[in-house]
Protein backbone atom coordinates (compact mmCIF):
# COMPACT_ATOMS: atom_id res chain seq x y z
CA UNK A 1 0.00 0.00 0.00
CA UNK A 2 1.58 3.49 -1.17
CA UNK A 3 0.91 6.73 1.19
CA UNK A 4 1.41 9.94 0.41
CA UNK A 5 4.91 11.85 0.67
CA UNK A 6 4.04 13.73 3.40
CA UNK A 7 1.59 11.17 5.24
CA UNK A 8 2.06 10.40 9.25
CA UNK A 9 4.56 7.32 9.46
CA UNK A 10 3.92 4.48 11.84
CA UNK A 11 5.21 4.91 15.33
CA UNK A 12 6.99 1.16 15.13
CA UNK A 13 8.39 2.29 11.80
CA UNK A 14 9.67 6.04 13.38
CA UNK A 15 10.96 3.61 16.00
CA UNK A 16 13.18 1.56 13.73
CA UNK A 17 14.40 4.32 12.07
CA UNK A 18 15.51 6.67 14.84
CA UNK A 19 17.50 3.24 15.92
CA UNK A 20 19.31 3.28 12.92
CA UNK A 21 20.11 6.90 12.84
CA UNK A 22 21.27 7.10 16.13
CA UNK A 23 23.89 4.58 15.49
CA UNK A 24 24.38 6.55 12.20
CA UNK A 25 24.74 9.45 14.60
CA UNK A 26 27.15 8.00 16.83
CA UNK A 27 30.18 7.53 14.66
CA UNK A 28 31.38 4.47 12.77
CA UNK A 29 28.57 1.65 11.61
CA UNK A 30 30.28 -2.27 12.27
CA UNK A 31 30.37 -3.89 8.70
CA UNK A 32 27.68 -6.17 10.21
CA UNK A 33 25.13 -3.58 11.35
CA UNK A 34 25.59 -1.51 8.12
CA UNK A 35 24.55 -5.37 6.22
CA UNK A 36 21.44 -5.24 8.85
CA UNK A 37 20.61 -1.99 8.23
CA UNK A 38 20.33 -2.42 4.49
CA UNK A 39 18.15 -4.67 4.56
CA UNK A 40 15.74 -3.33 7.12
CA UNK A 41 16.09 -0.15 4.72
CA UNK A 42 15.40 -2.69 1.48
CA UNK A 43 12.61 -4.95 2.74
CA UNK A 44 9.46 -2.19 3.12
CA UNK A 45 9.03 0.90 0.87
CA UNK A 46 7.59 2.65 4.27
CA UNK A 47 11.19 2.00 5.97
CA UNK A 48 13.00 3.67 3.31
CA UNK A 49 10.26 6.57 3.49
CA UNK A 50 11.17 6.86 7.34
CA UNK A 51 14.68 6.60 6.79
CA UNK A 52 14.42 9.35 3.54
CA UNK A 53 12.06 11.99 5.68
CA UNK A 54 14.67 12.02 8.32
CA UNK A 55 17.43 12.96 6.43
CA UNK A 56 15.63 15.38 4.99
CA UNK A 57 14.40 17.24 8.19
CA UNK A 58 17.85 16.63 9.92
CA UNK A 59 19.75 18.74 7.01
CA UNK A 60 16.39 21.22 7.01
CA UNK A 61 16.38 21.96 11.04
CA UNK A 62 20.02 22.38 10.58
CA UNK A 63 19.99 24.59 7.65
CA UNK A 64 23.46 23.58 6.42
CA UNK A 65 24.83 20.62 4.25
CA UNK A 66 24.11 17.11 5.36
CA UNK A 67 28.00 16.17 6.35
CA UNK A 68 27.95 19.48 8.22
CA UNK A 69 24.41 18.31 10.45
CA UNK A 70 26.15 14.95 10.71
CA UNK A 71 29.31 16.60 11.95
CA UNK A 72 27.71 18.92 14.38
CA UNK A 73 25.29 15.93 16.00
CA UNK A 74 28.27 13.85 16.23
CA UNK A 75 29.65 16.59 18.88
CA UNK A 76 26.73 17.12 20.55
CA UNK A 77 26.42 15.38 24.31
CA UNK A 78 24.22 12.04 23.97
CA UNK A 79 21.26 13.27 26.20
CA UNK A 80 20.96 16.06 23.44
CA UNK A 81 21.01 13.82 20.22
CA UNK A 82 18.53 11.50 21.89
CA UNK A 83 16.25 15.07 22.60
CA UNK A 84 16.81 15.58 18.76
CA UNK A 85 15.82 12.45 17.59
CA UNK A 86 13.17 11.86 19.79
CA UNK A 87 12.06 15.57 18.10
CA UNK A 88 12.18 13.88 14.50
CA UNK A 89 10.38 11.13 15.37
CA UNK A 90 7.95 13.30 16.50
CA UNK A 91 7.60 14.86 13.23
CA UNK A 92 7.41 11.54 11.38
CA UNK A 93 4.49 10.50 13.29
CA UNK A 94 2.45 13.77 12.35
CA UNK A 95 3.60 13.96 8.95
CA UNK A 96 5.59 16.37 7.10
CA UNK A 97 2.50 19.60 8.16
CA UNK A 98 4.10 19.33 11.69
CA UNK A 99 7.60 20.13 10.50
CA UNK A 100 6.32 23.01 9.11
CA UNK A 101 4.45 24.19 12.02
CA UNK A 102 7.69 23.67 14.18
CA UNK A 103 9.75 26.25 12.42
CA UNK A 104 13.08 24.54 12.90
CA UNK A 105 12.18 24.43 16.79
CA UNK A 106 14.08 21.28 17.50
CA UNK A 107 17.62 22.75 16.08
CA UNK A 108 16.58 25.69 18.28
CA UNK A 109 15.85 23.66 21.54
CA UNK A 110 19.33 21.96 20.98
CA UNK A 111 21.40 25.17 20.64
CA UNK A 112 19.71 27.31 23.33
CA UNK A 113 21.78 28.44 26.35
CA UNK A 114 20.36 25.58 29.20
CA UNK A 115 19.33 22.33 27.47
CA UNK A 116 18.25 19.84 30.12
CA UNK A 117 18.23 15.89 28.86
CA UNK A 118 15.26 12.90 29.39
CA UNK A 119 15.05 12.28 33.21
CA UNK A 120 17.96 14.89 33.64
CA UNK A 121 16.05 18.25 35.16
CA UNK A 122 18.67 21.42 35.66
CA UNK A 123 18.74 23.85 38.37
CA UNK A 124 20.86 27.21 37.69
CA UNK A 125 20.89 30.11 39.90
CA UNK A 126 21.01 33.36 37.53
CA UNK A 127 23.25 36.44 37.75
CA UNK A 128 19.56 38.58 39.09
CA UNK A 129 19.98 36.07 41.80
CA UNK A 130 16.47 34.18 40.54
CA UNK A 131 16.77 30.32 40.48
CA UNK A 132 15.72 28.93 37.34
CA UNK A 133 14.33 24.89 37.34
CA UNK A 134 14.28 23.15 33.64
CA UNK A 135 12.04 19.96 33.86
CA UNK A 136 12.70 17.11 31.59
CA UNK A 137 13.18 17.97 28.17
CA UNK A 138 13.37 21.83 28.50
CA UNK A 139 15.09 24.58 26.72
CA UNK A 140 15.83 28.00 27.21
CA UNK A 141 17.88 31.31 25.86
CA UNK A 142 18.58 33.43 28.75
CA UNK A 143 18.84 37.60 27.16
CA UNK A 144 19.93 39.35 30.06
CA UNK A 145 20.45 42.86 29.36
CA UNK A 146 20.53 46.54 30.65
CA UNK A 147 16.76 47.12 30.05
CA UNK A 148 15.68 43.46 30.77
CA UNK A 149 15.54 39.75 31.93
CA UNK A 150 14.68 37.88 29.60
CA UNK A 151 14.47 34.16 29.24
CA UNK A 152 13.26 32.59 26.03
CA UNK A 153 11.31 29.28 26.77
CA UNK A 154 12.07 26.86 23.19
CA UNK A 155 10.22 24.09 25.18
CA UNK A 156 9.33 21.85 28.52
CA UNK A 157 8.46 23.29 31.95
CA UNK A 158 10.72 25.81 34.41
CA UNK A 159 9.81 26.95 37.38
CA UNK A 160 11.19 30.60 38.31
CA UNK A 161 11.72 32.15 41.72
CA UNK A 162 12.62 35.35 41.19
CA UNK A 163 15.62 37.22 42.89
CA UNK A 164 16.64 40.81 43.85
CA UNK A 165 18.18 41.88 41.02
CA UNK A 166 21.18 43.96 41.98
CA UNK A 167 20.87 46.34 38.87
CA UNK A 168 20.86 49.81 39.83
CA UNK A 169 17.48 50.65 37.93
CA UNK A 170 14.50 48.21 37.33
CA UNK A 171 14.75 45.26 34.56
CA UNK A 172 11.37 43.54 33.93
CA UNK A 173 11.63 39.58 34.24
CA UNK A 174 9.75 38.18 31.33
CA UNK A 175 9.28 34.61 30.20
CA UNK A 176 8.78 34.53 26.63
CA UNK A 177 7.22 31.88 24.74
CA UNK A 178 5.58 30.62 21.29
CA UNK A 179 2.53 32.65 22.45
CA UNK A 180 3.37 35.33 24.24
CA UNK A 181 5.04 36.77 27.44
CA UNK A 182 4.80 36.36 31.34
CA UNK A 183 6.16 39.28 33.17
CA UNK A 184 6.70 38.60 37.13
CA UNK A 185 6.37 40.74 39.59
CA UNK A 186 8.53 39.35 42.55
CA UNK A 187 6.79 36.04 42.61
CA UNK A 188 7.54 32.16 42.15
CA UNK A 189 6.18 30.53 38.89
CA UNK A 190 6.38 27.97 36.08
CA UNK A 191 5.57 27.42 33.04
CA UNK A 192 4.78 24.83 30.78
CA UNK A 193 4.75 24.56 26.79
CA UNK A 194 1.74 22.12 25.97
CA UNK A 195 -1.34 21.79 24.01
CA UNK A 196 -0.63 24.83 21.46
CA UNK A 197 -0.27 27.48 23.65
CA UNK A 198 1.59 27.57 27.42
CA UNK A 199 -0.09 26.63 30.87
CA UNK A 200 1.49 29.29 33.56
CA UNK A 201 0.77 28.24 37.03
CA UNK A 202 1.51 30.84 40.02
CA UNK A 203 2.46 30.27 43.65
CA UNK A 204 3.32 33.36 45.09
CA UNK A 205 3.51 37.10 43.77
CA UNK A 206 1.52 38.21 40.94
CA UNK A 207 2.14 38.19 37.01
CA UNK A 208 0.84 39.85 33.98
CA UNK A 209 0.26 37.37 30.77
CA UNK A 210 0.64 39.07 27.30
CA UNK A 211 -0.74 36.83 24.62
CA UNK A 212 0.83 37.66 21.29
CA UNK A 213 -2.78 38.51 19.90
CA UNK A 214 -4.84 38.76 22.52
CA UNK A 215 -6.22 40.85 25.63
CA UNK A 216 -3.40 41.08 28.91
CA UNK A 217 -4.60 39.50 31.95
CA UNK A 218 -2.97 39.32 35.67
CA UNK A 219 -2.70 36.35 37.68
CA UNK A 220 -2.45 36.41 40.91
CA UNK A 221 -1.17 33.45 43.90
CA UNK A 222 -2.87 30.34 43.75
CA UNK A 223 -4.07 31.29 39.98
CA UNK A 224 -3.56 28.81 36.53
CA UNK A 225 -4.55 29.45 33.42
CA UNK A 226 -3.24 28.34 29.77
CA UNK A 227 -3.15 31.12 26.96
CA UNK A 228 -2.30 31.07 23.24
CA UNK A 229 -1.30 33.64 20.72
CA UNK A 230 -4.81 34.56 20.48
CA UNK A 231 -6.79 33.75 23.47
CA UNK A 232 -6.60 32.08 27.22
CA UNK A 233 -9.22 29.40 28.89
CA UNK A 234 -10.40 29.40 31.83
CA UNK A 235 -8.51 30.66 35.20
CA UNK A 236 -8.22 27.56 38.08
CA UNK A 237 -6.25 26.54 40.74
CA UNK A 238 -2.43 26.17 40.86
CA UNK A 239 -1.90 22.81 41.46
CA UNK A 240 1.72 22.43 43.77
CA UNK A 241 1.77 19.09 42.71
CA UNK A 242 2.64 20.11 39.25
CA UNK A 243 5.84 21.19 40.23
CA UNK A 244 7.02 18.08 42.25
CA UNK A 245 9.74 17.48 39.36
CA UNK A 246 12.03 19.97 40.95
CA UNK A 247 11.95 17.60 44.04
CA UNK A 248 12.59 14.63 42.16
CA UNK A 249 9.24 13.85 42.85
CA UNK A 250 5.96 12.38 40.18
CA UNK A 251 2.85 13.32 42.72
CA UNK A 252 -0.27 11.24 41.99
CA UNK A 253 -4.19 12.20 43.29
CA UNK A 254 -6.39 9.63 41.86
CA UNK A 255 -4.51 10.24 38.29
CA UNK A 256 -5.66 8.75 35.59
CA UNK A 257 -3.16 6.37 34.68
CA UNK A 258 -3.01 7.88 30.55
CA UNK A 259 -2.29 11.23 32.02
CA UNK A 260 0.31 9.96 34.66
CA UNK A 261 2.12 7.81 32.20
CA UNK A 262 2.39 10.94 29.57
CA UNK A 263 3.95 12.84 32.54
CA UNK A 264 6.38 10.16 33.43
CA UNK A 265 7.06 9.98 29.66
CA UNK A 266 8.79 13.06 29.69
CA UNK A 267 11.14 12.00 32.18
CA UNK A 268 11.83 8.46 30.23
CA UNK A 269 14.15 7.85 27.28
CA UNK A 270 12.46 6.02 24.50
CA UNK A 271 8.42 5.25 23.70
CA UNK A 272 6.25 4.54 26.73
CA UNK A 273 2.65 3.91 25.98
CA UNK A 274 -0.68 3.60 27.81
CA UNK A 275 -3.30 1.27 26.45
CA UNK A 276 -6.70 3.12 26.26
CA UNK A 277 -8.52 0.31 28.27
CA UNK A 278 -6.35 0.84 31.31
CA UNK A 279 -6.03 5.04 30.42
CA UNK A 280 -8.48 5.94 33.30
CA UNK A 281 -8.04 3.89 35.50
CA UNK A 282 -7.24 6.53 38.64
CA UNK A 283 -3.76 6.21 41.02
CA UNK A 284 -2.72 7.45 44.04
CA UNK A 285 1.04 7.26 44.87
CA UNK A 286 4.38 9.58 45.14
CA UNK A 287 6.89 8.61 42.64
CA UNK A 288 10.63 8.50 42.17
CA UNK A 289 11.98 10.38 38.96
CA UNK A 290 14.84 9.47 38.91
CA UNK A 291 14.28 5.47 38.61
CA UNK A 292 10.99 4.58 36.05
CA UNK A 293 11.55 1.35 36.06
CA UNK A 294 11.00 1.53 39.57
CA UNK A 295 7.98 3.23 38.90
CA UNK A 296 6.69 1.25 36.30
CA UNK A 297 7.12 -1.85 38.47
CA UNK A 298 5.03 -0.08 41.12
CA UNK A 299 2.40 0.20 38.70
CA UNK A 300 1.97 -3.42 38.53
CA UNK A 301 1.56 -3.52 42.40
CA UNK A 302 -1.35 -0.79 42.53
CA UNK A 303 -3.03 -1.43 39.45
CA UNK A 304 -4.52 -4.03 37.79
CA UNK A 305 -1.85 -3.44 34.64
CA UNK A 306 0.96 -5.49 32.99
CA UNK A 307 3.71 -3.30 32.01
CA UNK A 308 5.07 -4.99 28.50
CA UNK A 309 8.74 -4.32 27.05
CA UNK A 310 9.51 -4.65 23.40
CA UNK A 311 13.07 -3.16 24.45
CA UNK A 312 14.54 -0.58 26.90
CA UNK A 313 12.89 2.04 25.07
CA UNK A 314 9.77 0.67 23.87
CA UNK A 315 7.37 -0.25 26.73
CA UNK A 316 3.46 -0.53 27.02
CA UNK A 317 1.00 -0.56 29.53
CA UNK A 318 -1.52 -2.59 29.15
CA UNK A 319 -4.25 -4.79 31.02
CA UNK A 320 -3.22 -7.91 33.63
CA UNK A 321 -5.20 -9.54 31.50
Amino acid sequence: MSHPADAPIAPAVVAQASHWLMLHWGGEVSGRQQAQFEAWHAADPEHRRAWQRLQQLQQHLAGVPAGTTLAVLRSLPDPRRRHILKLLGLLLVAGGGAYLAEQQLPWRQAMADLHSGTGQPLRRNLADGSCLQLNSGSAVDIRFSDRERRIRLFAGELLLTSGHDPAPHYRPLVVETAAGEVQALGTRFSVYEVAGGSRVELYEGALQVRPRRATAFPLQAGQQRWFSAEGSGPLGVADANAIAWAEGRLVAERTPLGLFTAELARHRSGFLRCDPRVASLPLTGVFPLADSDRVLLALEHALPVRVQRLTRYWVSIGPRD
